[in-house]
């Protein structure tokens, strides 16, 4: 077996250390590109000390004391400190600790000018390079002794920080410098610093991840707050509660059904958002149903609609569809004296399902809402939830004194139903 193969085989896990983090970094992550600029800059640097270090144990071995084998060992002693700048870096940033290593540099490198002198009384013992090695021993057990001191310390007198997690990373990095340097296990120091550093590089990626899931999640809770807010307009429910306050004088009957379908119909508004990302088509056709019929009280023969449902097994955001519906009549209908209808359509082409609600209302100008979303903002609230979690928008089509139409393509895969922790509160109406 040659020497690059017996290499190979020595250091295999750590070449594939290595080659993972030159094919993880380019991959696109939330990860900073600066952390990942370093990690291949700290992976590569290990590489090049680990290949001179093997040269020099070449060297060695073959009794090749010559001029080659004097200036790798002061590359080696020169590089061997630098991935200790890169852990200062990790923990310290923009920190003065980086000058302890260049001076244990600095110790090392003059220990090798005096033995380069043939007239040096050192230059017999150049034929091991134990005297400089124990000068970089001594200089840099002393370092780590100090500096991984403070290190536990200082995480551990942060109370977000797990101190018996920071005491053992300690005690393998300071273990790994005694073998490495007394020559039970060469080489191990190394590779204990690749480690590391992926691990370091893995941490940083799950944290960042969790924080952007993090963000995502406070997003969507205002969402849906936003939008739980936005279901529930003073205007219907004033309204609601003034043709329920006359029925009850005229029709006491139909007061205490419409009593029980607006108590249905708040508590689908203010639940259902808390439990569920999607829920059945059918449950939000229900939904629509209980308000339009809520609205044909007020408004009688000037609201007429017309459900043409040819497909329902599939999923929708919840409350998207019952704001376009509400806008229809608040912005469409109401606004003409003869009133006008409001069409509900289902089709499934191919692998979507297509919804439309239309109506015949007076209609309006798409670019003032786009303007102007405060007025329009169920509207707005609905399409939001349906870009994140179907990646899908509505179309809507409207021109003044023509109408409006809304188009929504449900994706078909997407038909499960995302429930959220939390039991469901039920309100029961007392008289039925």
């Amino acid at each position: 077996m040659n020497e690059v193969q017996k290499y190979l085989s020595d250091n295999f896990i750590f070449l594939m250390i290595i080659f993972s983090t030159y094919f993880i970094a380019p991959m696109k992550s939330s990860v900073d590109i600066s952390i990942k600029k370093n990690m291949v800059i700290n992976m590569t640097l290990l590489l090049i000390i680990s290949i001179n270090a093997s040269y020099l144990d070449y060297l060695e071995t073959t009794n090749i004391y010559t001029l080659r084998f004097t200036l790798a060992c002061i590359l080696y002693c020169s590089l061997k400190p630098l991935p200790m700048v890169a852990m200062i870096n990790l923990v310290y940033k923009n920190s003065k600790y980086f000058y302890i290593p260049a001076v244990l540099n600095a110790i090392v490198c003059t220990a090798y000018l005096g033995i380069l002198s043939p007239s040096s009384t050192l230059f017999r013992l150049m034929q091991s390079y134990h005297v400089p090695t124990s000068s970089f021993v001594v200089t840099e057990w002393t370092y780590w002794i100090i500096f991984l001191s403070i290190l536990n310390i200082k995480f551990y007198k942060e109370s977000n920080k797990n101190p018996l997690g920071i005491f053992l990373f300690v005690s393998v990095l300071m273990t790994a410098n005694i073998l490495d340097t007394t020559a039970i296990s060469p080489g191990i120091l190394i590779k204990t610093y690749a480690f590391s550093f992926i691990l370091y590089y893995l941490i940083i990626h799950v944290y960042i991840s969790q924080q952007v899931n993090e963000g995502k999640d406070i997003k969507l809770r205002e969402q849906r707050m936003s939008l739980m807010l936005s279901q529930i307009q003073p205007h219907f429910l004033y309204n609601t509660l003034n043709t329920i306050t006359a029925l009850c004088r005229i029709n006491p009957k139909l007061a205490e059904d419409t009593t029980v379908k607006f108590s249905k119909f708040l508590r689908e508004n203010m639940y259902s958002i808390e439990e569920f990302d999607t829920h059945s088509f059918e449950r939000e056709l229900e939904h629509i149903k209980i308000y339009l019929d809520i609205e044909k009280i007020r408004f009688g023969d000037r609201l007429k609609i017309i459900y043409d449902i040819q497909t329902k097994d599939f999923e929708v955001p919840v409350l998207t569809l019952q704001p376009i519906v509400e806008n229809a009549v608040k912005h469409g209908i109401c606004k003409k004296v003869e009133g006008g209808t409001i069409t509900i359509i289902t089709r499934k082409t191919n692998r979507n399902h297509v919804i439309i609600i239309k109506d015949d209302g007076i209609g309006f100008d798409t670019l003032e809402m786009q303007n102007d979303k405060r007025a329009h903002i169920g509207i707005s609230n609905a399409n939001e939830r349906l870009k994140s979690i179907f990646h899908t928008e509505m179309k809507i089509s409207s021109f003044p004194g023509c109408g409006t139409e809304v188009t929504i393509i449900i994706p078909e895969k997407n038909k499960t139903v995302n429930r959220k922790v939390g039991e469901r509160r039920e309100i029961h109406s007392f008289g039925r």
